[in-house]
């Protein structure tokens, strides 16, 4: 044991005096991070958007109050109706889309439109004059349509305040729709002179409970879930990024201590040990703790900067432990093994790095997040990186050890071939 630990403290040493090295391990992943993180949103909100900007401007005007009547026959007169253009005024206007629309009010069409050629808005909605006597009336054949005019470059903005609007106009439809039907039964039923009272009564509920808020749009957000159905915190960008980021630069950071065994061999040292009384086994040893220290202190050193520098709160201490023990005992045998299938260090940096990037990108390191769907989902639980962040993405929406079980035997199973192999090459290599 006391050789397995010369070998590695001497290891450790070289490592730690390698600036360029160093700066690779630790300053690369927390500047992409930071730059990937601020990118999208940053800090612990999750991804966002700058809120779009709309012009509203609202022509429409409440029908007047109104009486059906057939001789003879005496029937109240209908309530006054609201404007159907104040329900969509009041619906852009909610709390639910605050975040996602910001709405100025115009006093015209033109003004609205030269608003959105100016730069200012992203997009203007004019609701028409005649948007409420289209609702109420009697009319089947009545017509109205409220105008998107867009920005050409705003595409987002403007595919946000369409659907909206377009759900708005989607529910209208539907009211009257009901009403005209409800016209229709009671013009079958003899009833003429109630049938344009029924279809005002029926547009005007549909009206009301907009107003009211029980027919309105609602938006909402929900957290995914952890395994068990238990709710997940939400959580920042910047944590996932870092976490692949993390990960990813483990694979570089060990296969920089690996490297030695090739330039002792190259050097003449390392045959000269292999002809002492330490085993082949604790020489690969020493090997292999230096390399799982080195990324050990590298991924301790990532957690501590991105809890003080991005507050991230990366989750439950053990569980944090537990995923960084096994990513870098998967960083460590992964670098021994492909040592073991090169004989250069141009080589080794070569095909290293082609390894190393095929897993990131099956793996989801740069994509920050392991909650892709379909196919891609499959193909990141090939890997053992798309493992170790799928427990990252569990530990940070609030996780216990209990949610990475599978996240931390599956890739601690790929390190144990990674290690037999490397272990199968070297052997064959010095016999």
């Amino acid at each position: 044991m006391n050789r397995v630990l010369a070998i590695a403290f001497k290891d450790l040493r070289s490592t730690w005096r390698n600036v360029p090295a160093l700066a690779m391990m630790l300053a690369a992943p927390l500047a992409l991070s930071a730059l990937l993180g601020f990118a999208f949103g940053g800090g612990n909100g999750g991804f966002s958007i700058a809120a779009t900007k709309v012009a509203l401007v609202n022509l429409d005007k409440a029908p007047a109050a109104s009486a059906t009547a057939t001789p003879g026959a005496t029937v109240a007169p209908a309530a006054a109706q609201p404007a159907v253009g104040q329900t969509v005024v009041g619906i852009l206007k909610s709390k639910g889309l605050k975040d996602i629309l910001t709405v100025t009010s115009k006093a015209t069409a033109a003004a609205a439109r030269k608003s959105v050629d100016d730069g200012k808005d992203a997009v203007a909605v004019i609701i028409p004059a005649d948007l409420s006597k289209a609702i109420f009336g009697t009319s089947t054949s009545a017509r109205s349509s409220i105008e998107l005019y867009q920005n050409p470059t705003q595409t987002v903005g403007a595919a946000i305040t369409q659907s909206v609007v377009g759900q708005s106009l989607l529910a209208f439809n539907g009211a009257r729709a009901a009403a005209l039907a409800t016209q229709g039964l009671a013009l079958a039923s003899g009833n003429g002179a109630q049938a344009g009272a029924l279809t005002q009564k029926a547009a005007q509920t549909f009206v009301d409970q907009s107003q009211s808020g029980s027919g309105g749009l609602t938006v909402t957000q929900r957290p995914p879930d952890l395994a068990g159905g238990k709710k997940s915190k939400d959580i920042g960008v910047t944590g996932l990024v870092l976490a692949g980021m993390m990960v990813f630069f483990m694979f570089f950071g060990a296969s920089n201590v690996a490297r030695t065994i090739l330039d002792e061999e190259r050097a003449g040292t390392l045959p000269r040990l292999f002809t002492t009384p330490t085993s082949r086994q604790l020489i690969l040893g020493g090997k292999f703790t230096s390399t799982f220290l080195t990324v050990l202190v590298q991924a301790v050193i990532l957690v501590a900067a991105g809890r003080l520098f991005f507050s991230i709160h990366w989750g439950a201490l053990t569980a944090v432990s537990l995923l960084i023990l096994a990513a870098a005992a998967v960083a460590a045998s992964l670098g021994l093994m492909v040592i073991s299938l090169v004989r250069t260090p141009a080589q080794a940096g070569a095909i290293g790095a082609g390894v190393y990037l095929v897993l990131a990108l099956l793996g989801g390191n740069f994509s920050g997040t392991a909650q892709s769907g379909t196919t891609y989902a499959t193909v990141q639980r090939l890997t053992p990186n798309g493992w170790l962040l799928v427990g990252w993405n569990s530990t940070l929406r609030g996780g216990g050890v209990g949610d990475i079980l599978l996240p931390l035997l599956v890739p601690l199973a790929f390190a144990v071939v990674f290690f037999a192999i490397a272990v199968l090459r070297f052997r064959r290599r010095f016999a």
